[in-house]
């Protein structure tokens, strides 16, 4: 009977052991370093996160003119020719065609504006034609009518 405590003793010994080594295993934070894979991954990563950054103030600065967006586009563009074929430039490569057609939705909306601007303009200028024409005709026709008046 005591061998038998013993070696129940032992396996839940060791029992408790296993138990205890998985817990540290999961709760212990990985110690090693990363690869040399993995620290590219992140320089590029935060050289991604800088230039978003800087790209967003400069897309700020040029929101309201056709050309400056255009030329956004046009660098994008450049940028995803240069990086294409590239596996570790995933990350730019999306960035840069949701930015292309972000900026294209832009320029969008301004050539609409523009024209709805345009048309306005154009149509304020008939309007304003034809107020001249019927006050130039008032006109002519106060004058004819003050000649009627002293000829009589």
């Amino acid at each position: 009977m005591r061998i038998l405590g013993l070696i129940l003793l032992a396996l839940a010994a060791l029992a408790g052991v296993i138990a205890w080594t998985v817990w540290r295993a999961d709760t212990v934070p990985v110690t090693t370093p990363p690869s040399a894979a993995q620290q590219g991954q992140q320089q590029l990563h935060a050289q991604l996160q800088q230039t978003i950054q800087h790209e967003s103030e400069v897309e700020k600065q040029a929101w309201d003119s056709i050309d400056a967006l255009v030329k956004l586009v046009k660098w994008h563009q450049r940028r995803i020719d240069r990086l294409t074929g590239n596996p570790q430039a995933a990350e730019v490569l999306t960035y840069d065609r949701d930015s292309i057609t972000r900026i294209q939705s832009r320029i969008n909306q301004l050539d609409v504006e523009e024209k709805a601007r345009e048309l306005a303009a154009a149509e304020k200028a008939k309007e304003d034609a034809v107020k001249a024409k019927e006050v130039a005709l008032q006109q002519k026709a106060e004058r004819a009518a003050a000649a009627l008046k002293s000829v009589n």
